[in-house]
């Protein structure tokens, strides 16, 4: 094979593995969500870890480790999820709108594969319907600023939405260009060290000493969550001596 053959074969590989690349690789993590697309989540009302499939998109076998284990649904712009028990056939299910919880639908735990197809509508919103935007706003506000919207808030977005066309994705980067949202997510040494207080409270039953600093530091410099300081003090001889 000539190197000029052999370059264009290589080009023309690279790009049906780009063509069959998904949009999102399914595994249970904290992804940031899609804008069109859904999130299915390990725990009732969207607890725990959950992994995203973009609108368009197909799982025609769901990756072990993932098989049978969703729990809740949500949803994220104009989208439907289309769930079924075994591969794209048998028993199936369409949902329009978030579910907090499968087992009230007879579907905890027994999803094998699902489909995201993006919904398609009219009129200046998109298509959005008033209790839509309400939902969408409701849930920006809850992800990002751990509240429920104020009136105000929740006016101004509803006109965006279906005055302005605004998508979700729109919504969000907008809050998270607030004031409030700035203050909340940016990391200040006082916040450090309150996150490494409650990973020792909540781990070791007790206030942090002068060890702490180092898990301090770790908040700082390497966005370490609480999460993340109690996994290492679980590795800790204190910790294990508590057995």
């Amino acid at each position: 094979m000539t190197s000029l053959k052999m370059k264009i074969w290589i080009v023309a590989a690279a790009a049906i593995l780009a063509a069959s690349a998904p949009a999102f690789a399914q595994h249970w993590g904290h992804e940031r969500t899609p804008s069109d697309g859904a999130c299915f989540y390990k725990d009732a009302d969207f607890r725990g870890e959950y992994f995203c499939v973009g609108a368009g998109e197909t799982l025609k076998s769901i990756p072990k480790g993932l098989n049978d284990q969703i729990s809740s649904i949500r949803l994220f712009g104009r989208t439907m999820v289309t769930v079924y028990r075994d591969h794209l056939s048998g028993r199936s299910s369409r949902f329009e709108r978030d579910v907090h919880n499968l087992r009230n639908e007879g579907w905890n735990d027994t999803v094998s594969s699902l489909s995201v197809e993006r919904v398609h509508g009219g009129g200046p919103g998109g298509g959005y319907r008033s209790g839509d935007v309400d939902r969408i706003v409701t849930r920006a506000y809850q992800d990002l600023l751990n509240r429920e919207p104020d009136q105000q808030g929740l006016r101004q977005y509803r006109t965006r939405m279906i005055d302005d066309g605004w998508t979700e994705a729109q919504v969000r980067d907008s809050i998270r260009k607030s004031p409030e949202y700035i203050e909340k997510t940016t990391m200040t040494y006082p916040k450090a060290q309150e996150v490494v207080r409650r990973a020792y409270l909540s781990t070791l039953k007790r206030e942090p000493d002068a060890g702490s600093r180092g898990f301090v530091d770790k908040v700082m410099r390497d966005h370490w969550t609480q999460a993340d300081v109690e996994r290492e003090l679980r590795k800790s001889p204190e910790f294990r001596g508590r057995d």
